[in-house]
């Protein structure tokens, strides 16, 4: 297994190094830690030479020691039997340099922390981990807490959602986890629609039987996966909830006191929408743990 580590030295960086350090993967492990740092007047938020501090040299340089003692020390937490570990520091914009890496390396798996900072607050932040998100093919497991521990998993029968069951079927870290597996039913309700108040009463009756219908679809559903995931030995629960499939995917997280989402970055639509890529961005920004988004392999 690939997994690339982007690291800056911050408390959730650490965290995600502790975590992938601490974690059990399938073998070998090939381990890939990057940090980026802007070049020259860049590095300090503005392209315009007179707002270069006069030191700027010697900014630049301690900013890039730091950033090698990061990667050398998080090289030190990864090694061990069966894994290989090799670091690298990027010149550039983080995003674009990290982004730039995951398409030349091709990891299986992309970890970077939730927040970042260095010497002069240029690295990876929470919009560089959207931004990682958003162009990596592969997984990405943002972390802003601690080791996995139970694990929500978002079921809405996408081919993403599909592309997530097999990593919670295959990765060993999730072996000993319990899994909630929670599907959502999202259908309109009348009044979210636009239809004349006149019409309500029918509108609430077809609204009722759409609503009977998808929960029956997203019970099977779930219960299906249920399944498939109790036969390769994992603990799990279900849950079917009803609303905005981001807040009840969050709710559910908190209520588990759940160490990661894991979700699917692309979804169903129609009657019964699920999870969308925009709802993977949302729980991306609202969970108060890890999340980890799967992109569906196709796409």
């Amino acid at each position: 297994m690939r997994i690339l580590l982007a690291t800056d030295g911050s408390a959730t960086a650490d965290r995600a190094r502790d975590l992938v350090a601490a974690a059990e993967w399938p073998q070998p492990v090939a381990i890939r830690v990057i940090g980026a740092i802007e070049h020259g007047p860049a590095l300090f938020g503005s392209p315009w030479i007179p707002a270069v501090p006069p030191d700027a040299a010697d900014m630049e340089d301690e900013a890039v020691d730091y950033l090698r003692k990061v990667l050398a020390r998080a090289a030190a937490a990864l090694a061990g039997p069966g894994r290989t570990v090799d670091v690298d520091l990027l010149r550039g914009a983080p995003v674009v340099a990290v982004v730039d890496e995951i398409h030349e390396w091709k990891p299986d798996l992309v970890v970077v922390g939730s927040r970042g900072h260095n010497p002069v607050e240029t690295t990876l932040l929470g919009s560089t981990s959207s931004a990682i998100v958003d162009h990596a093919r592969c997984p990405v497991l943002v972390v802003r807490h601690g080791p996995v521990g139970t694990v929500v998993f978002a079921e809405d029968g996408s081919p993403a959602a599909r592309d997530a069951e097999s990593l919670l079927l295959t990765w060993p870290l999730f072996r000993t986890e319990l899994v909630d597996v929670v599907t959502v039913v999202d259908v309109a309700a009348p009044w979210r629609t636009g239809i004349a108040p006149t019409m309500f009463g029918n509108a609430m009756d077809v609204y009722a039987d759409m609503i009977t219908s998808a929960q029956e679809v997203h019970e099977e559903l779930a219960t299906a996966t249920v399944a498939r995931l109790r036969a390769a030995g994992l603990q799990v629960e279900m849950q079917l909830r009803e609303g905005d499939p981001a807040g009840e995917l969050v709710a559910a997280a908190r209520e588990d006191d759940a160490a990661i989402i894991v979700v699917g970055s692309r979804g169903h639509t129609g009657l019964t929408r699920a999870v969308l890529g925009g709802v993977a961005h949302s729980v991306l920004t609202h969970a108060p743990c890890s999340v980890l988004v799967v992109r569906h392999s196709a796409t």
